[in-house]
């Protein structure tokens, strides 16, 4: 699963942001369950795993968001929240100073050539079953897009990795294919 916290630059209306090379900013973070509850058919060996950092004292923010899921029933519904979660507590300790970046496009139609991607290299761990109820109660299930040609892009990186660089690498080039057009 993957969380995209989304920021539109404040010049910008968002009419013109979505015009503008650099008028969208998109925070990802890849979410996946803990090492131990990962299903079979996780292809990734746990020693080549991208690590992850989400305490599960931290996990009740996701239990928190996981209780609105069922009150949400299409595009147009409209959910009082009244619980306090920071982004801080979804995010738990992953390490925000470890990310790639390129420029690339929205990831839905019209597919707007406006994003500056940060996608994070540690992924946030959440609870399997919290996190089945996002497609169970959104509808959506099995939602991948084909891996996308980089065309002249550049990906920029920072300077230490926190996983094999190897293993990474070709799961975020799957990943990052996914998300360009």
């Amino acid at each position: 699963m993957e969380l995209h916290v989304v920021n539109k630059r404040k010049d910008l209306t968002l009419d013109e942001a979505v015009q503008t090379p650099d008028g969208l900013a998109v925070l990802g973070f890849f979410i996946e369950p803990p090492q131990s509850t990962k299903s079979a058919s996780v292809s990734v060996p746990a020693e080549t795993a991208a690590p992850t950092s989400t305490p599960a004292s931290k996990m009740d923010a996701w239990k928190t968001l996981t209780l609105y899921l069922s009150a949400i029933r299409n595009i147009s519904s409209e959910v009082e929240f009244t619980d306090e979660i920071s982004i801080d507590d979804l995010l738990g300790n992953v390490n925000r100073k470890s990310y790639f970046r390129y420029s690339g496009s929205l990831t839905t139609p019209m597919c707007n050539e406006a994003v500056v991607w940060t996608v994070f290299k540690e992924s946030v761990t959440v609870d399997h079953h919290l996190m089945k109820m996002f497609p169970k109660n959104a509808g959506y299930h099995n939602v991948f897009r084909p891996r996308q040609s980089l065309h002249s892009r550049k990906v920029y990186t920072t300077a230490a990795a926190t996983v094999p660089g190897p293993t990474l690498f070709y799961l975020l080039l799957s990943c990052i294919g996914a998300l360009i057009s």
